[in-house]
């Protein structure tokens, strides 16, 4: 096989791919005993129709069809194996010659990974943050460890603060008439919790228990019910009771309800310890970010569009993921903003270009400095995997034979190194 390649305009490169006569033949055959065990040829069991019969059925033309199909990808791939090219989508092919006894040639063009021009790699001056746990952090921790464990108990002065959970039965008009869904009995609100139309809680702050009070609201113009938006509605309510929240007191005992510990020195220790943890991470990402957003602003490179546009997808693909989770959908959040598909694509695009700029720089850093993952390295991380996911070892062995992921695991490996490397570039002399 023989294949060449051409740059032309910005990132794109044109190729031939010339199959020899011989293995375009071989091709051909295989097609035929393929096809030959679907199609059915009056007087012969399937598979065994001479081929001549077959052709003179189903033309020769589907056994050519057949053989491009499975050996085009395969020369390209390998065409691709035997360059130094780098595609960023799929190509774009045309037929040359493709006949029987004829050499199969097909060319094409394809988008590859833009050049970048690198700036300096180190010499930022950027500060390694310090991680550090302050007695205020474990005591947010335990805040929000007491709130967990909270109690609702009745408030004695029977009146509606902020802060306090007023339980109520409701509902609403417009226009005088009753709408659906603006009724309800026995609610628990939190004053000042913002879960009610804007300005509803505010108006009961003041009530006592068993006191009607009629609140007045207008719902926002770009609210998710259209017959309701921008609607002004009057709220029947009846205040049934008040409650306030009481917090348990910090004592061994809390500790012990609450953790594996059995005092509260040992439980503030143990945050402590977790917190700390989670701030070097945090503080060692952040530094992170910063040699790489350093490194990318000193770099110049195209992005390409298809890049970009695909980065995008995935993140609104993760934002939608993530208000599944939250139990909430993409026409819903539409709504409730006002905004579409385009503005979020929008919104979304400035980070993507970031992104892949930063992804494309990393290459080229990787490339410059020769940084590579050796098959032992490889080897070594699959036998850390096997140490973490215990219980999991079949899967983690299946993915250890698995060729794709294995490539994407090197490239995972490599992108770390690389970042590694601009780090101890950048570490302080001395």
């Amino acid at each position: 096989m023989k294949a060449t390649w051409d740059k032309l305009e910005k990132n794109w490169m044109q190729f031939e791919v010339e199959v020899e006569a011989g293995e375009f033949a071989k091709a051909i055959d295989a097609a035929f005993r393929k096809l030959n065990q679907r199609v059915t040829v009056p007087g012969f069991r399937k598979g065994k129709a001479p081929r001549a019969l077959f052709e003179r059925n189903y033309g020769k033309e589907s056994l050519v069809n057949e053989a491009i199909d499975e050996l085009l990808p395969r020369a390209y791939g390998e065409a691709l194996l035997q360059s130094n090219v780098e595609p960023i989508d799929q190509p774009k092919v045309d037929l040359v010659q493709a006949e029987e006894g004829k050499p199969f040639i097909f060319k094409g063009k394809v988008e590859v990974v833009p050049e970048v021009t690198l700036g300096k790699l180190s010499g930022f001056g950027i500060a390694r943050p310090s991680g550090d746990v302050t007695a205020e952090q474990i005591d947010q921790q335990l805040t929000q460890l007491r709130d967990r464990m909270a109690t609702l108990v009745t408030d004695d002065s029977g009146e509606v603060k902020q802060g306090s959970f007023a339980v109520i039965d409701f509902e609403g008009f417009v226009d005088g008439v009753a709408f659906e869904g603006g009724k309800g009995e026995n609610h628990t609100l939190e004053i000042g919790s913002g879960s009610f139309i804007p300005g509803f809680e505010e108006q009961l702050v003041g009530a006592k228990a068993g006191q009607d009070v009629e609140v007045k609201v207008s719902f926002p113009v770009e609210y998710n019910a259209e017959h309701l938006a921008g609607k002004e509605a009057l709220f029947k309510v009846s205040v049934k009771e008040v409650k306030r929240k009481e917090l348990p007191e910090l004592s061994d005992e809390f500790a012990a309800e609450v953790s594996k510990h059995q005092t509260l020195a040992e439980l503030r220790a143990d945050i402590e310890k977790r917190l700390a943890e989670s701030a070097k991470n945090n503080a060692e990402q952040e530094y992170q970010s910063k040699i790489i957003e350093a490194v990318a602003n000193e770099a110049t490179v195209e992005l390409p569009h298809v890049l970009v546009h695909r980065r995008v997808h995935d993140l609104i693909h993760d934002f939608e993921r993530t208000l599944t989770s939250q139990g909430l959908s993409m026409e819903f959040w539409q709504q409730a903003t006002g905004k579409t598909s385009h503005d979020l694509h929008e919104q979304y695009e400035v980070q993507a270009k970031e992104s892949v700029k930063q992804e494309l720089v990393l290459g080229a850093v990787g490339r410059q400095e020769g940084l590579t993952v050796s098959d032992a390295e490889l080897e070594a991380e699959f036998d850390q995997m096997l140490a973490r996911y215990k219980g999991q070892e079949k899967e983690v062995k299946q993915l250890r034979k698995n060729v794709n992921y294995r490539e994407r695991l090197r490239d995972q490996l490599l992108l770390q190194k690389t970042i590694d490397h601009l780090v101890s570039l950048n570490a302080p002399q001395g």
